[in-house]
C-alpha cells in the first residue's frame, strides 16, 4: 500500500504534443534516390567485352615483364657467381704465393747448406781454394 499525504497537492501531468518533423525522412529519401541513380549509372557504364587485341597486348606486356624479371635475376645471379669466383681466385693466389715463398725459403736454405758443405769439404781436404783476388791464369795464345 502506498501512503499519500493529503496535504500535498496532486502533481499535474504535462503532455507535450509534438508537431510532425519530416526532415529525417526527406534526407533518407534523397540518399536513397542518389544511391539508385549511382547504381544505375554503374550498371549502364560497364565497359564492353575486351577485344582480342587488348588480350594480346596484355599477354605481350606480361611476357615482357617476365623477360625483364628473368634478366634481372640472371644478372644478380651472375654477379654473385663472379664475386664467388673472384674470392676463390684471391684465396688461390694467396695460397700459391705462400707456397712459392716457402719453396724459395727451402731453396735458399738448401743452397746455404750446400755452400756450407762444400766449404767444409774443401777445409777437410786441405786444399786451398783459389783466391778471388788472385789474377786469372793467362791462357796460351
Amino acid at each position: 500500500m502506498t501512503y499519500t499525504d493529503p496535504q500535498i497537492p496532486p502533481t499535474e501531468r504535462v503532455i507535450e504534443v509534438r508537431e510532425r518533423n519530416t526532415t529525417g525522412w526527406v534526407v533518407a529519401g534523397i540518399v536513397a534516390i542518389v544511391a539508385v541513380i549511382a547504381v544505375t549509372f554503374m550498371l549502364t557504364q560497364r565497359s564492353s567485352e575486351t577485344t582480342q587485341d587488348e588480350l594480346l597486348q596484355a599477354q605481350e606486356q606480361g611476357r615482357a615483364v617476365g623477360v625483364i624479371e628473368g634478366a634481372q635475376s640472371s644478372v644478380a645471379s651472375s654477379a654473385q657467381q663472379a664475386q664467388f669466383a673472384a674470392e676463390n681466385a684471391a684465396r688461390n693466389a694467396s695460397a700459391a704465393a705462400d707456397e712459392a715463398r716457402r719453396e724459395t725459403e727451402r731453396a735458399a736454405a738448401n743452397a746455404s747448406q750446400a755452400a756450407q758443405d762444400a766449404a767444409d769439404r774443401v777445409a777437410a781436404s786441405g786444399d786451398t781454394a783459389p783466391s778471388v783476388d788472385a789474377p786469372p791464369a793467362s791462357s796460351p795464345q
